[in-house]
């Protein structure tokens, strides 16, 4: 009997009896091959706690996930970050719902652990960001096996309270306790469907009702072209109802659309295989109309009456303001400074400046208070609100950066050095010498005619031999020195030093010798002058927003020498190296290849004789030197204070420094856009 019969391509069971028993065997098969979805008062419960049944029983699909779910790779689309009343709040969403994923804090350093589980495909490759709020210092992200990695480090030196809970298919990371009193706030996209974006901080208050989002580092984006991401759809009209128009692009995109009465136009129009965010703009633009969308709601009207509306909506704000009464508040400062010191070369103008320039009421003012760092203002409430937002923008730690630092100098030195000393007699009258010894290492003295004088010997190999008669030769003394040489020297320093960001340092391991000049007058004491040599080392760092470091390197080895000398001074050699570097925080660049190789080989005796195969060995000296020094430097920058969030990103930094190297730009530091 056959139960089941075919339907547009699927397997259906027949009617009457057989196929509702054939219904049911579907039923249960697919019951046996799924799992049920979590329970929704789960999500209730602690967040390392928080699994789906699927993860208990092993089961590989999930019932809330359309088919082919589980062969898609899980990744990052969005992450924000946000700091209000003290609190951090971390918004990360994917591009699957999260259902597993624990989390455990870490006291040294302190520092959030959260292992988010899925189906990842790793990279390898770790992104830093820089957070810096009064809670946060940095946020890694990072791909481990089965699932990703957020690590929060903490600013302070333990771990606050916090709170993980889901939110919209993503988590929500709530950071420290509530403080009404705090006045620092921020709002920050580090990732933006699924591409890293450039650090955006919202504006508070009006411009932030206005949605003026300013991005850092960038004036004006030229001859980007717009992308149009609608629905594509065909149409043809003729003599149509521009409003009729309208609502047929409200049905296709699902937006809400407003028409003012005074527009009355009819339009003809043939588009084919357009988003219909095109063709609206299309539409509107050809028709000298416009638009403003507030959030689902499109409102058009013709050109003139928005701005009419606008300039109505603007008097209205603006009287409003002037009627509001005005609210005092007291801003301290942790590190701006309120006013410019006598000695402060750091800031261009004082800060009660700016904030002028932020005040709506007429009868708003600004103070300073030096003594507690402290501006007293008073204005409306969205004029403090547009100060405050200022402010926590401007107050922030300037970054610290740790330059820890290898120095390993190696110095391998080899010297040989051989002498002979011959004399003799011919007969009673001619007499004959050639004193030739050995050169440094050997320490000792010449060999005396008379052998019963003793000689000097400190250093080296003397081998000597007297004879009274050798054929013709009478009083035959010949003496053999000899010495050699072989050190090797390796010195390693391990300085560190802390400095600001842009800020030049300097790590200096020197011998001064310090030589008293020559008097320019009569009766007049000579100076006493200093010559420093050893190794010097300067590094200016500047750190990026997303966890780079740009160094710029000074190295300098220099060593003294006494053999040539004018006045006393000795010459200087002098090796250096010159390196701009832009790392990661916390690797390491190697700069090598500062060595000096010499070689050396004299020789010194008598003409011709010295020449003599040989025999030559009996007039002469010879001595070989061979000096190698190297310096290979290690450098290691750390980023151990926050102040980032206004610094442009490493991209930005690198092209700026080509502009310098090139010329095409002043050698100046990366300024600040706001």
């Amino acid at each position: 009997m056959e139960l089941f019969q075919m339907w547009n391509g699927r397997l259906m069971p027949k009617q009457g009896l057989p196929g509702l028993l054939a219904a049911y065997v579907i039923f249960f098969a697919n019951m046996t091959g799924c799992t049920v979805s979590p329970d929704k008062d789960l999500s209730r419960q602690p967040a390392a706690a928080q699994t789906t049944p699927a993860a208990k029983s092993g089961a590989s699909a999930v019932a809330s996930q359309e088919p082919g779910a589980m062969g898609q790779a899980l990744t990052l689309q969005d992450l924000s970050v946000r700091e209000d009343r003290g609190q951090t709040i971390l918004l990360a969403k994917f591009s699957q719902p999260i259902s597993q994923f624990r989390h455990f804090p870490l006291p040294n350093p302190a520092r959030i652990v959260l292992d988010i589980f899925g189906n990842v495909k790793p990279t390898g490759q770790a992104d830093s960001y820089r957070i810096d709020t009064s809670t946060v210092a940095t946020l890694r992200v990072s791909h481990v096996e089965g699932g990703f990695r957020l690590t929060t480090d903490i600013a302070a030196a333990t771990v606050p309270a916090y709170t993980i809970t889901p939110e919209d298919g993503g988590l929500r990371i709530v950071i420290g306790a509530e403080n009404p009193n705090a006045t620092a706030r921020k709002d920050v996209m580090i990732v933006r469907g699924g591409v890293r974006a450039d650090i955006r901080t919202a504006e508070g208050s009006t411009a932030g009702a206005q949605g003026a989002v300013k991005s850092l580092g960038t004036d004006k984006i030229t001859g980007e072209e717009k992308k149009y991401t609608g629905e594509k759809i065909s149409l043809e009209f003729k003599d149509a109802d521009i409003k009729n128009v309208f609502r047929l692009l409200g049905e296709v995109s699902g937006k809400n659309i407003v028409i003012t009465d005074d527009v009355n136009r009819k339009i003809t129009v043939r588009l084919v295989e357009v988003p219909w965010d095109q063709a609206m703009e299309l539409i509107i633009t050809t028709n000298g109309l416009g638009k403003e969308e507030i959030g689902n709601v499109i409102r058009i009207s013709t050109a003139d009456r928005l701005k009419i509306d606008s300039d109505k909506l603007a008097a209205a704000r603006k009287s409003k303001e002037t009627e509001e009464p005005l609210q005092t508040a007291y801003l301290t400062l942790n590190y701006a400074k309120v006013m410019k010191g006598p000695t402060d070369t750091t800031t261009d103008r004082d800060l009660v400046d700016r904030v002028k320039a932020l005040l709506k009421s007429p009868l708003g003012k600004v103070e300073a208070d030096q003594r507690t760092n402290t501006l007293i203002v008073r204005d409306i409430k969205s004029g403090i609100e547009d100060i405050q937002n200022l402010l926590s923008r401007l107050d922030t730690r300037t970054p610290q950066v740790l330059i820890e630092s290898n120095l390993i100098e190696t110095t391998p030195t080899f010297v040989r050095s051989l002498g002979a000393e011959l004399d003799f007699r011919v007969g009673t009258g001619a007499r004959a010498d050639s004193r030739f010894l050995a050169g440094t290492p050997y320490v000792g003295s010449l060999t005396s005619v008379d052998p019963t004088v003793p000689t000097t010997l400190n250093e080296g190999l003397r081998l000597a031999f007297f004879q009274n008669r050798f054929g013709p030769f009478r009083d035959l003394n010949y003496a053999l020195s000899a010495a050699e040489k072989e050190g090797n020297v390796k010195i390693i320093s391990r300085p560190s030093v802390v400095t600001l960001n842009n800020v030049e340092s300097t790590i200096e391991s020197a011998r001064i010798i310090r030589i008293r000049t020559t008097a320019a007058t009569v009766g007049e004491a000579g100076n006493l002058r200093e010559i420093r040599a050893g190794i010097n080392l300067k590094v200016t760092p500047q750190v990026s927003a997303d966890g780079f470091v740009l160094l710029n390197i000074n190295v300098k080895s220099s060593t003294l020498d006494f053999g040539n000398q004018i006045e006393n001074i000795p010459a200087e050699n002098t090796r250096e190296a010159k390196a701009n570097v832009l790392v990661r925080d916390g690797e390491t660049v190697v700069i090598g290849g500062i060595l000096k190789d010499t070689s050396s080989n004299s020789e010194t005796g008598v003409p011709y004789l010295k020449d003599i195969p040989v025999l030559g060995w009996l007039f002469k000296k010879a001595t070989w030197q061979k000096d190698f020094e190297e310096l290979v430097v290690f450098i290691t920058p750390r980023v151990i204070a926050s102040g980032s969030e206004n610094l442009p990103t490493a991209d930005q930094i690198w092209r700026d420094q080509m502009k310098q190297t090139d010329g095409s730009a002043p050698a100046t530091t990366s300024s600040l856009k706001p």
